[in-house]
């Protein structure tokens, strides 16, 4: 078996899935960003599929559709890839298919943002739609924290291009968020990631990782969302609403990071990571052969 890993650079967490993948016997191809697709040994079927890894959200739903198109399978598809990186896209698929999550609006210029104002009272988040790592997202405490949001982005950005953006009522989430990392279509992990210093709780702005059981709640919201979107790899980040008492869907990522994270929580993310891609590679052949 010989596949391609798509990646900006080699982290650890890539690192370690080559390592897994090796013990497999499944030769890694790494492709940087920087580094052209191997086309023609695509279509002479060298590779069985593709990781995309990619840190650029653009270069990840690129190269995915490339491969795609050339006859490869990856891993995620670049249907899911595109949705994981547009927030608005996801709050319109978990809207249409009943999974749980925050109020939303999507404001498509500045003007709508007063309408949610109006909508979600005082506290509400303004979240770009393509971002990652909590980047660009604002928490809105009052009026002049929003006249002061739009008046930055008049200067900025004066046609409006960044537009538009996805506007999410503010949950009372206490002082974490929890993420579930997604290997196929079933979690895997949970774990609590707690932050007393800001909001945000990514566990690179600081956060602290506290393993957590897969309730029934938490395990039937995963099958929602797999239901929704393809099999693959993901982190689905979700909130506790502590006013209604019930767990909310925040955001998914076809992307997540564990190489932190799995030395507190103890289950091996790139053992499981190598398993899947080899069941994968295994049903794909046996799919060909017979059809």
């Amino acid at each position: 078996m010989e596949i391609l890993m798509c990646v900006t650079r080699l982290r650890e967490e890539e690192k370690l899935m080559i390592s897994e993948l090796n013990r497999k016997n499944i030769e890694v191809k790494v492709i940087l960003d920087s580094m052209s697709l191997p086309l023609d040994d695509i279509f002479n079927q060298r590779y069985d599929l593709a990781i995309i890894r990619c840190l650029s959200q653009v270069e990840a739903k690129k190269r995915a559709h490339i491969l795609e198109k050339a006859g490869l399978k990856t891993i995620n598809t670049s249907a899911s890839i595109n949705v994981c990186t547009d927030k608005i896209l996801q709050a319109l698929l978990f809207q249409k298919h009943d999974i749980p999550q925050p109020n939303y609006k999507v404001a498509f210029q500045p003007r709508d943002l007063t309408d949610s104002h109006n909508g979600f009272g005082d506290t509400f988040l303004i979240k770009p739609a393509t971002s990652s790592w909590g980047r660009g997202i604002c928490l809105i405490e009052n009026q002049r924290c929003l006249d002061a949001w739009i008046a930055a982005r008049e200067s900025l950005d004066v046609k409006n291009k960044e537009f538009p953006v996805i506007v999410q009522e503010f949950i009372n989430k206490g002082n974490f968020d929890i993420r579930v990392v997604i290997i196929g279509s079933f979690p895997v992990v949970a774990f609590k990631r707690v932050s007393n210093e800001s909001w945000k709780t990514n566990t690179h702005l600081g956060a602290s990782v506290v393993p957590i059981a897969i309730d029934k709640e938490i395990y039937e919201i995963v099958t929602k969302v797999i239901s929704a979107m393809d099999s693959g790899v993901y982190g689905l980040d979700l909130l506790y609403d502590f006013t209604h008492e019930k767990y909310l869907v925040c955001e998914i990522n076809q992307n997540p990071e564990f190489a932190q994270s799995f030395k507190e929580h103890k289950v091996n993310i790139p053992y499981l990571l190598a398993g899947y891609v080899e069941d994968v590679i295994t049903q794909d052949r046996k799919e060909k052969v017979y059809g």
